[in-house]
């Protein structure tokens, strides 16, 4: 059975309307490296004060920690399943393939 991970994008173009253009690019970045690796995902994007307002993303609550000391910087962040991966900034495709790698074999090992 294929390996279906949920990626969500941590955004803060809800405070600051200038940086919804990384995350597209993350998105964008995102739907090459699953391609490069044969991989399918669900992808959504959520907005901060979504995240911090609604116990539907009480798994976000890793980040705000990191919110608090650095702001803004922190994003765009990504979660794999739930599990923050990456954050502050887009990343490279190489850096996606491999996180992505990594999270589709923990998955299938039951780990995430």
């Amino acid at each position: 059975m294929a390996v279906r991970l949920r990626l969500t994008i941590l955004s803060f173009a809800c405070c600051n309307p200038r940086l919804a253009v990384y995350d597209q690019q993350y998105a964008e970045r995102l739907r090459e490296a699953l391609a490069a690796v044969e991989m399918e995902a669900d992808i959504s994007l959520v907005h901060a004060t979504e995240a911090q307002m609604s116990s539907r993303y009480e798994w976000m609550a890793g980040i705000f920690p990191l919110m608090k000391k650095y702001g803004q910087a922190v994003s765009p962040a990504l979660f794999i399943n739930e599990r923050l991966t990456l954050y502050g900034g887009v990343p490279t495709l190489e850096k996606l393939k491999e996180e992505l790698g990594k999270s589709k074999v923990a998955a299938e090992q039951g780990r995430i």
